[in-house]
């Protein structure tokens, strides 16, 4: 991974991208194994680039009986050679991951502005709504008008009083 690459990855501030990210439980579970997969490479890379890979012939030349073994040793330690890996496949599987990464957050981000208009709205409403000591019957039963069946319904069957109101608000008449 390139230098750049590396810095971006490490810049990233995981437990707020988590955070924000919790309602979508597929985008962070992918961005988890993906993190994962990233640090394991880190870590393996790290290791590999601190493993001392100088083989000291001379030493076991010294050390065993046999040298022709060591010779044979040498000769295929010396024949290996370091591949190369084609990583279009990686490559190609990391860019369809960014691809759905990027729908995601796209979705996320639609998402995310439709609840904040809802919710602009509903401020708005509450900014210009009028206060309760200003409500007329007609406003109540224009907004509820079960309130008016429930009502007759009560009347009907001879209550004149709502069910825990005066557990709600005790009568003051005894004072």
């Amino acid at each position: 991974m390139s230098v750049t690459g590396r810095k971006f990855l490490t810049s990233i501030n995981w437990p707020v991208v988590s955070s924000v990210l919790s309602k979508h439980t597929e985008i962070t579970g992918s961005l988890a194994t993906f993190r994962k997969g990233y640090e394991e490479a880190e870590r393996q890379l790290t290791q590999l680039k601190e493993a001392d890979r100088a083989i000291d012939f001379e030493h076991y030349r010294r050390v065993l009986k046999n040298s022709d073994i060591v010779d044979k040793l040498e000769k295929v330690a010396l024949a290996q050679k370091i591949v190369k890996v084609d990583l279009a496949d990686q490559l190609k599987t990391i860019s369809v991951f960014e691809a759905k990464a990027i729908a995601s957050a796209e979705l996320y981000v639609k998402e995310t502005a439709a609840n904040l208009a809802d919710l602009n709205e509903t401020v708005a409403n509450i900014e210009t709504a009028r206060p309760v000591t200003q409500l007329t019957v007609e406003d109540v039963v224009k907004a509820k008008p079960d309130v008016v069946q429930y009502t007759e319904e009560m009347v009907k069957q001879g209550k004149f009083t709502v069910d825990g109101y005066d557990e709600r608000f005790p009568s003051l008449s005894l004072l």
